[in-house]
């Protein structure tokens, strides 16, 4: 495997939910919000089960789950990135590990993007909130790229080999980090390295096998891992 100066990967590829900011909480108050002014109740598998997924394939999933349901996609969208964009911008946290681990990679001089199924206006709030609490750390990314923007989203490795290209980097000289099972397989699929950092709901996930490193927390991440 290519490695930048001989012993490190040369991109570093992030997803943004659960990962970098502790956005699942957000994610799953907003979905209670906008169900329940729908009549509808999301359970905790429900919300669960579309982890890592774009809204509007999310959407798919909940219409299975409510058949009847007069679910219109684009209204759906429009009030769960309102209600999670504002959330994070005014009061978003990153997650534990998550800015020592960006440093790491930057100190090491990898190439960074941000590779994230949710929707552009989610993903600038989030980085908006995270630059505030850490200032220069929206600069540490070359590139920002929401899997709205591809044809196919996660788990499709689409996005990931869009940010591999967009980076000018081959995926195989790429370490992606991740949350969700079907993050996971997205950069997996892409040929990445994959560091996986599963929420406490989903570990002991036999899913979560494919991953080259499998961490409770990036805080537990070290430089070394950046050494294939």
């Amino acid at each position: 495997m290519a490695k930048s100066g001989g012993n490190t990967f040369k991109g570093a590829v992030f997803d943004l939910d659960g990962l970098l900011m502790d956005s699942e909480p957000v994610w799953r108050w907003a979905q209670q919000i906008a169900f329940t002014e729908l009549g509808l109740s999301l359970s905790e598998t429900m919300q669960h089960a579309t982890t890592g997924l774009r809204l509007f394939e999310a959407v798919v999933v909940w219409k299975g789950y409510f058949p009847e349901a007069d679910l219109d996609p684009e209204k759906l969208r429009s009030r769960l990135v309102g209600l999670v964009a504002g959330t994070l911008r005014d009061s978003g946290q990153p997650k534990p590990g998550a800015i020592r681990a960006l440093e790491i990679c930057a100190q090491a001089g990898c190439r960074m993007a941000i590779a994230s199924s949710s929707a552009p206006e989610v993903i600038h709030a989030a980085l908006d909130r995270l630059d505030s609490l850490h200032p220069g750390a929206k600069g540490w990314f070359r590139e920002i790229l929401s899997a709205e923007g591809e044809i196919h989203g996660k788990p499709h490795p689409a996005v990931y080999l869009s940010a591999a290209a967009r980076l000018g980097v081959e995926p195989r000289e790429c370490i992606a980090f991740e949350d969700s099972v079907f993050g996971l397989k997205s950069a997996h699929a892409a040929g990445m390295h994959c560091v996986a950092v599963p929420e406490a709901h989903n570990r002991g996930r036999t899913e979560y096998a494919i991953a080259h490193r499998i961490l409770d927390s990036l805080e537990t991440f070290k430089p070394e891992y950046l050494s294939p």
